[in-house]
């Protein structure tokens, strides 16, 4: 019997958790590190998202390992060099979460356009100061999108139905929606300039401070991609000195963040930096259609391997 483990299990519910119950023994539980790794050390399969860290010490404590399924796009979770040392598979998404994160990068520029985290907090407490919450119209504005796989190329297509012009920087792309540019002229023209590239050696701490102060100093930036991307420290200091005017992020260096970490500490004090729990990709849709393809990819690999009745 196939011994699976669910870490985030809200994420596998309904077809996906009986998809997983066809194949095996599933324990579907959130744990701390310490019962995580006594666990794993009876698992053969290890179902999870972003959350769950699967790092090098964890994996060596996998003595009966053969697949990990992660139901998201990037695999910055998970040590893939030593998963392959050990022969563990790995099955991910590809191309699932374009719509929700393209939606949700274009609901955190317009709520950081028009102010309307804080606006809404300003009414809470029994207020009505409209004269606080002047906002940015999107029409007639310039959108810069890095990065022009599908969920770039999704946005894009967004910002033309609000009437932006669009421009675009991805040294993998020729020709697109949107007018191709050098990243430098991208963040000069940009009053919007949103992230959408993969994280990489080539794209790590891409956005630095002196990337922040060529932008102008109107400008917003938009994060849903990875936040090392951008190099926190240089966003601090650019957001603290009105080198741009704002920010929103969905994303985190360690995840899930903590109370300390620099961003969160920031946004308390300031109502210039917009911040989600890495909900991208988090709607009713999105999360079925995952765990399905996801349970699904489980069990063709492990019919693969020979582990299941199928095909080899």
């Amino acid at each position: 019997m196939v011994n699976i483990l669910v870490t985030e299990p809200e994420y596998f519910e309904g077809d996906a958790l009986r998809i997983l119950k066809s194949i095996g023994r599933v324990k579907a539980k959130r744990m701390g590190r310490p019962e995580l790794e006594k666990e794993i050390e009876n698992t053969d399969v290890l179902v999870v998202r972003i959350e769950t860290a699967v790092d090098s010490s964890l994996l060596r404590k996998a003595k009966r390992l053969k697949v990990i399924g992660s139901a998201t796009t990037g695999l910055n979770h998970i040590d893939t060099k030593q998963a392959e040392t050990m022969d563990i598979r790995i099955v991910n998404l590809h191309g699932m979460h374009t719509v929700p994160t393209a939606e949700h990068a274009f609901a955190l520029m317009l709520s950081l356009c028009r102010k309307i985290p804080w606006a809404y907090e300003n009414m809470r407490r029994g207020k009505w100061e409209r004269y606080k919450f002047f906002g940015m119209q999107l029409e007639g504005k310039t959108l810069g999108v890095i990065g022009m796989g599908k969920i770039g190329n999704r946005v894009a297509g967004y910002g033309k139905a609000f009437g932006m012009n669009v421009v675009a920087f991805d040294p993998y792309v020729k020709e697109s929606v949107a007018e191709m540019l050098q990243l430098p002229e991208l963040l000069e023209r940009s009053d919007i300039v949103t992230i959408h590239a993969m994280l990489t050696k080539e794209t790590e701490n891409m956005i630095g401070y002196e990337q922040l102060q060529s932008m102008k100093r109107t400008a917003l930036l938009i994060n849903t991609a990875r936040e090392r991307i951008v190099d926190e420290d240089a966003l601090l200091k650019a957001l603290s000195e009105g080198a741009i005017a704002g920010a929103a992020f969905d994303v985190f260096a360690k995840e899930p963040a903590s109370r300390e970490d620099p961003l969160l500490v920031y946004a308390k004090k300031n109502r210039n930096l917009l911040l989600t729990p890495h909900i991208g990709a988090s709607t009713d849709k999105a999360i079925h259609d995952s765990g399905v393809e996801i349970a699904n990819g489980v069990s063709e690999e492990l019919k693969r391997m020979g582990l299941l009745p199928g095909k080899r």
